[in-house]
């Protein structure tokens, strides 16, 4: 990996995305700052009991399937070579229950227009309802929050806890980033934004559209069932780790109370028992309620895709450039100017855990001007720009 010696940069936010930024930092010997609102990482939505890892696949290659699948290998290229899997508490195989026509079409093309090989993923049955799935045989439950602190810790970052990003700016003089905190001031050559749905308190990245999504899960006594890989369903069940199942999600974009709703609870309950009747023998009398909830909160973006790159410097936009005089003669081009040494990943949504490493190296290298193995078009499906360009062709840019 390349060294770039002498060079400091600042992380902002605890979860799995920073973790993995620290991670991509540390393997190019870059001192790195984090930074972290809470008293310890992993507290958000990194802080789950347990989480999944697979891939989103659609019936015919996109750039957001595509990114997904490379993803999903990243992260198990890089769970074998830091030898995760002595560290970090994980069950292996995930099945994707395709209880329709419809689903059993559209992942069996996915199969073949992702060229994905049978030790990857297949079509089987999943051993207890006998439903077709697609089996993920190195699919993952695992715990979100032992994983970020292995991340953390593999890193070794200088920890700034129960701090908080006032403001940034760069600095003309020498081009770095003068970062205020509640605390101190920094002065970074980069600067790495990943923290969440809090980003909506900094003015340079309200612009994007990103908005926080509740999710509360059910955490069940193991014994409860047998299933020794994870199910899903649409909701999910997930295998045994630390004595517990987990039961989730509910999905709220509205309504955004960080109380658990035991009426949530029920309907996941009861969802699985109309989903997969034979898991128990008997779902009646259950004390649901009085299992243990969580609610937690992510960041989704207007179109469900991770933001990841160069941060766009919206103030020194020409708004006077018009996408509709664009293919006149003589038209002029539509440029986007940038912070070149401020990046965001945001937006990870519901796979933080399958993307987050992937995206952190691609952000890193977009940072540092290093090479991406990537086709472009997977590239510029993530970055922020994409949604300037909408804004823009809408004639929505003030």
């Amino acid at each position: 990996m390349t060294s770039v010696s002498q060079k400091t940069a600042l992380v902002v936010g605890g979860g799995i995305a920073g973790a993995s930024i620290c991670l991509s930092l540390k393997r190019r010997n870059i001192q790195t700052i984090l930074l972290e609102k809470e008293p310890s990482v992993a507290t958000k939505a990194s802080g789950n009991p347990i989480g999944v890892v697979y891939p989103f696949l659609t019936k015919h290659k996109t750039a957001e399937s595509e990114f997904s699948y490379l993803a999903f290998q990243y992260f198990l290229n890089l769970w074998n070579q830091l030898k995760l899997g002595e560290l970090v508490p994980h069950v292996n195989g995930i099945h994707f229950l395709l209880d329709s026509s419809s689903l059993y079409e559209r992942y069996s093309h996915a199969l073949l227009s992702h060229k994905i090989p049978p030790e990857v993923a297949r079509l089987e049955r999943e051993p207890q309802s006998q439903i077709d799935v697609l089996y993920f045989s190195q699919g993952k439950a695992i715990s979100p929050v032992s994983l970020t602190k292995e991340l953390f810790q593999l890193a070794n970052p200088l920890e700034k806890m129960q701090s908080e990003l006032l403001s940034w700016q760069v600095d003309e003089a020498d081009g770095k980033l003068i970062c205020k905190t509640i605390n101190e001031t920094f002065k970074v050559d980069y600067l790495f934004l990943a923290q969440g749905y809090q980003f909506s308190k900094d003015p340079s990245l309200q612009w994007i559209p990103m908005k926080q999504v509740r999710g509360q899960i059910v955490e069940i006594p193991a014994t409860f069932f047998q299933n020794q890989t994870s199910i899903l369903y649409g909701d999910y069940l997930t295998a045994e780790i630390n004595n517990k199942r987990v039961l989730g999600a509910s999905f709220d974009e509205f309504h955004l109370e960080e109380k658990p709703r035991e009426e949530e609870t029920l309907a996941l309950w009861d969802g699985l028992r109309k989903k997969l009747p034979t898991l128990r023998e008997e779902w009646d009398p259950v004390r649901i309620h009085e299992f243990g909830t969580r609610v937690s909160f992510r960041t989704q973006s207007q179109d469900r895709h991770p933001v990841v790159g160069k941060l766009p410097n919206v103030s020194l936009l020409d708004t006077t450039v018009k996408y509709q005089n664009l293919f006149r003669k003589n038209g002029k081009q539509f440029q986007i100017p940038y912070y070149e040494s401020v990046g965001i990943l945001n937006g990870l949504g519901s796979r933080g855990l399958t993307h987050a490493f992937f995206a952190a190296e691609i952000l890193v290298n977009e940072i540092l001007n290093q090479k991406q193995e990537l086709p472009e078009p997977i590239i510029q499906s993530l970055k922020p720009d994409r949604f300037l360009l909408r804004m823009w062709k809408r004639d929505q840019l003030i």
